[in-house]
């Protein structure tokens, strides 16, 4: 006997939200289908164990049969089945606390209120975004009542009566719309079965071409397996064809977390990097699955944003089936396996450049840049990063030649109480400056800081090891012991040089704050510091790249006083003050200074005349 019923009010507004919004993923329903009779398929398994009787003897599986013609798709299984008190609970007033919440959170906007879908228990009815009606003929396992039948059009009623069904279990008959007609396609369907439910614990049986019943998933999932049984053909295979991979991986990092927590992963570290590493469109390359079910691409919720050139899959049993992203994002499972997942990455990362220190190498040079970005994101792991990160230097005699801190620290000169640096746009510009003239002098170390990301995480470094990281072109340099010979000239000329100084400071008024005598120069006769305070020239010229405003800041020009340019100059200055020539050599003097440094100077025309007056009369004088 049939009986109409009527949905609860809140159930109308939710399936009149569901069918008549603009969702972009409608071939959920599939998904949200299969994992229910995977369920069902679950509980008969977990209720066969205390009462034996229940165990039929036939193997548990999901069918989808297909009806082009008729426009049906129809989802079977013989699992647990439900009781007609169990069909209006479960189905009748669609989780009545789910879809109270849910509709709470609506916002009156029909697209941004259908990505809610998924997250309060209603996946079932996502049905109704393809399904013109809906038929369920389901009947209990060990219970000797007739089979129930429930079926809706989505409207405001639903029928509920008795059925005729061989064996326990149940069936979802859904009579598509014309429109949706493409869900009754063999190939529509088998794609959205291996792309969501491919390792789902349990067969599906799909008919091929020839109308005969294949099984169409994998049900036992790579990750799944003991890393023993896996092969590392296996691996490459999974990495290509599952992740979109290309080419070989530097390691594979393969868990099965159990206890507390309990999820399985298998991580890949990749050897080259994607096209898109750098680009605002870029994807994190991490698959997230709960209890099989693939629930998303490139789920940025898992790693952080300095890992994304890893790829791999995540399944966890700690999740519910219809999490969404609004909920990872506070999730503390999510949390944890985040947590463990950066643990073992970095770990990995660490044994390869202690005991491979060619292959760290390889991925150093892939992606060291982006890597870096972790110090000035995740506090948390800073010594971990602190231990991986490699620099050019000026011991090297290539870009391929690395230091860590900590080889830095341990080959530093005794008396030697800082780390120095130099930042630029290249190695080629920085090791020709002439900042680092009293550092090869000394044989005094000096990191390459010549990554972009470079000038932002030196800040984040600050110190290590207890010595703190100072700029080589910044603030008065202090060498300490190992300088104490320069400090005694610098003091005796800059007295010397008083009168000298205060003039090319006041020629060069507009462009520089200071004029002062260094220590730092052997065989250049100048060159251009920033105030320790200040911004400096390279972090300016990259801020004004990314179209920032930077204040106007005046630098400091620092001369050479055993310099031939800068004694004769002075000779000029004892002799006339206002020699109008001791004008046009200052600007030579700051102009080269700025060459020097990789810098463009402000008038090029101007700069150009100055040289062929100078040339004219040497010329002249010969």
């Amino acid at each position: 006997m049939s009986q109409q019923m009527e949905f609860q009010t809140e159930a109308k507004q939710l399936l009149h939200l569901m069918i008549h919004s603009l969702y972009s993923h409608r071939e959920v329903f599939l998904r949200e289908l299969i994992s229910n009779a995977s369920d069902a398929l679950d509980k008969l398994r977990f209720e066969a164990l205390t009462n034996p009787q229940l165990a039929s003897g036939s193997e548990p599986a999901i069918r989808v049969k297909l009806d082009k013609e008729a426009k049906t798709v129809t989802i079977s299984d013989n699992g647990i089945g439900m009781t007609r008190e169990e069909v209006i609970d479960n189905i009748g007033t669609i989780a009545r606390s789910g879809s109270k919440a849910f509709l709470e959170k609506m916002t009156g906007d029909q697209k941004a209120d259908s990505n809610l879908i998924g997250q309060f228990g209603v996946g079932f009815y996502s049905v109704f975004m393809v399904a013109a009606s809906v038929k369920v003929i389901t009947k209990k396992a060990g219970d000797g009542a007739a089979a129930v039948m429930w079926e809706s059009c989505g409207e405001s009623t639903y029928t509920l009566g008795d059925a005729e069904k061989d064996g326990h279990g149940t069936d979802v008959i859904i009579s598509l719309k014309d429109e949706e007609a493409v869900y009754a396609e063999n190939w529509q369907a088998r794609s959205l079965i291996k792309k969501y439910s491919d390792f789902i614990a349990f067969p599906i049986y799909l008919p091929n071409d020839k109308g005969e019943e294949e099984v169409v998933n994998q049900t036992k999932p790579l990750w799944r397996r003991a890393a023993a049984e896996v092969t590392e053909e296996q691996y490459e295979e999974f990495y290509q064809q599952a992740l979109g991979g290309y080419g070989k991986t530097l390691s594979t990092l393969h868990t099965n977390a159990e206890g507390v927590l309990e999820y399985s992963s298998i991580i890949f570290i990749p050897a080259t990097a994607g096209f898109d590493l750098f680009s605002n469109e870029r994807k994190h390359g991490v698959k997230l699955y709960v209890k099989r079910v693939f629930i998303m691409d490139n789920c940025k919720e898992l790693l952080p944003e300095y890992l994304r050139f890893v790829r791999g899959v995540v399944d966890s049993e700690d999740l519910p089936l219809n999490v969404s992203r609004e909920i990872l994002q506070q999730n503390a499972v999510i949390e944890r396996i985040s947590k463990a997942l950066v643990s073992r990455i970095l770990g990995k990362l660490k044994d390869l450049a202690e005991n491979e220190p060619q292959v760290f190498k390889e991925f150093w040079k892939n992606f060291g840049p982006v890597l870096k970005e972790g110090l000035h994101t995740d506090f948390e792991n800073r010594e971990k990063l602190l231990e991986l990160i490699r620099f050019q230097s000026s011991m090297g005699e290539s870009a391929d030649d690395l230091v860590s801190l900590k080889q830095y620290v341990d080959r530093m000169r005794e008396g030697q109480k800082d780390i120095y640096y130099i930042t630029g746009e290249s190695r080629e510009i920085v090791e020709k400056s002439p900042h680092l003239e009293v550092f090869k002098a000394k044989s005094i170390e000096v990191l390459y800081l010549v990554d972009p990301i470079d000038e932002w995480i030196v800040v984040d470094i600050y110190n290590y090891n207890d010595k703190q990281l100072k700029p080589v072109n910044k603030g008065g340099l202090d060498l300490g012991e190992l300088g104490r010979d320069e400090a005694e000239k610098q003091v005796k000329a800059q007295t010397e040089l008083t009168g000298f100084s205060g003039r090319i400071k006041e020629i060069l008024s507009d462009v520089v704050e200071d004029v002062r005598v260094t220590g730092r120069l052997k065989d250049s006769p100048a060159c251009l510091v920033a105030g320790e305070h200040a911004m400096g020239a390279h972090f300016e010229k990259i801020m004004k790249a990314m179209g920032q405003e930077v204040p106007a800041t005046k630098r400091i020009l620092e001369i050479n006083a055993d310099h031939a340019i800068i004694r004769n100059m002075n000779a000029r200055f004892e002799k006339d003050a206002n020699a109008p020539e001791l004008a046009e050599w200052t600007m030579l003097l700051y102009d080269g200074a700025l060459i020097a440094e990789g810098h463009m100077v402000s008038d090029p025309l101007a700069y150009s005349k100055r040289v062929n007056n100078m040339l004219a009369k040497i010329s002249e004088a010969g």
